[in-house]
């Protein structure tokens, strides 16, 4: 199959197009999830409340 040039630069487009919703999907799906950043937080404030706080340790 041989692509003239405005093929190919759709099928580049395109590529690129699909590269990035890739991306987004895997960064989205990356890191910690919410639930542990809930939990981090809500441990964070007892601690203080405790008065362990960041330099209070």
């Amino acid at each position: 199959m041989i692509l003239d040039a405005w093929q190919t630069i759709w099928a580049c487009v395109g590529l690129s197009l699909l590269i990035l919703v890739v991306d987004g999907v895997l960064a989205g799906r990356a890191g910690p999830s919410k639930t542990d950043l809930v939990r981090q937080k809500k441990r964070d404030d007892r601690m203080v409340g405790l008065g362990k706080g960041v330099g209070n340790e």
